[in-house]
């Protein structure tokens, strides 16, 4: 279980619950299937899967969980059909145009027929407490699915004082400079061959670039006329591999592969999940505050 892309946020006060304590609070929200008329739902539900007893995986102090989520899947075509479908039909026999607010109706009455029958879509999102360094660690592609399972979380728990880091000067302007002088990069970080480019005012224009030399011109003059780096490919001392956003969110981290196969636990799925959180979580403690050491973040407090 590595962690590919992940959404980090600092505790404002030390979590102070154990693993056990943490796992009864999840309990009273456990996942299960969606009803029958209904649309979605959430919960949370064993890391391990199937091979899970707990709602909690603990690790070195560290605390996994996981968040599963079910959508029923409704093409919008299908309904749009229907609604067409209907409406056509009380247009001819009615001779009258379908007021928006009949049309509302029909969408819905359409919306609670289709659901029984609707295919379910199932996603699960990973995240883990680092209680020692006040870290709540979310692997996630967006920041819509990281928001999903702290608004869950907090109405698990009841609270939960979780804020994204702080910072005196802004990613984009940071990683812009690095981008004109990489000799200001501290801490083994290194630029790699990717970056995105955003012009700063009411118009905005991108530039995206891959595989090609940042420090070249072309590149210096995207800067110099004024664009930002919006997201920035870097390495980490050869051991980790990453895409740094402006809202300090890391993607498509690509771990050192001598640090992936450290372990092998021989087919148990178990042991191998376990090894893997302990290598990776060991890995992150020393990698993210390089970062925001180097990005000159300020903690929130």
């Amino acid at each position: 279980m590595f962690f590919k892309n992940i959404h980090l946020y600092n505790f404002e006060e030390s979590f102070k619950m154990t693993g056990l304590e943490l796992h009864e609070a999840l309990k009273k929200r456990k996942a299960r299937s969606c009803g029958m008329m209904e649309q979605a739902c959430e919960g949370w539900t064993e890391p391990l899967g199937l091979d899970g007893h707990t709602l909690v995986h603990e690790t070195n102090g560290k605390l996994m969980f996981c968040l599963r989520r079910e959508d029923k899947v409704l093409p919008a075509s299908i309904i749009r059909e229907r609604m067409g479908e209907k409406v056509f039909q009380i247009e001819q026999e009615q001779g009258r145009p379908v007021s928006r607010k009949e049309k509302m109706d029909i969408k819905e009455h359409i919306l609670q027929e289709l659901l029984p029958k609707a295919f379910v879509k199932a996603s699960h999102t990973f995240a883990y407490i680092d209680p020692k360094n006040s870290w709540l660690i979310i692997n996630a592609a967006s920041a819509k699915k990281a928001e999903e399972l702290i608004m869950l979380l907090r109405k698990t728990l009841g609270t939960l004082n979780v804020v994204l880091p702080q910072s005196a000067m802004s990613p984009e302007v940071m990683m812009t400079k690095w981008l004109v002088n990489h000799q200001n990069i501290s801490n083994g970080f290194d630029i790699e061959d990717e970056v995105e480019l955003r012009s700063v005012g009411e118009q905005t224009s991108v530039i995206r670039c891959k595989h090609v030399d940042l420090s070249s011109e072309e590149i210096q003059a995207h800067v110099n006329a004024g664009k930002r780096v919006y997201r920035l490919a870097m390495n980490w001392q050869d051991r980790l591999s990453f895409v740094l956003h402006h809202d300090l969110s890391i993607h498509r981290i690509r771990y050192n592969t001598e640090l992936i196969e450290g372990f092998d636990a021989g087919g148990d799925e178990v042991a191998q999940f376990d090894a893997d959180f302990s290598i990776m979580s060991a890995e992150l403690a020393e990698f993210i505050p390089a970062l925001l050491d180097s990005l000159s973040m300020e903690e929130s407090s």
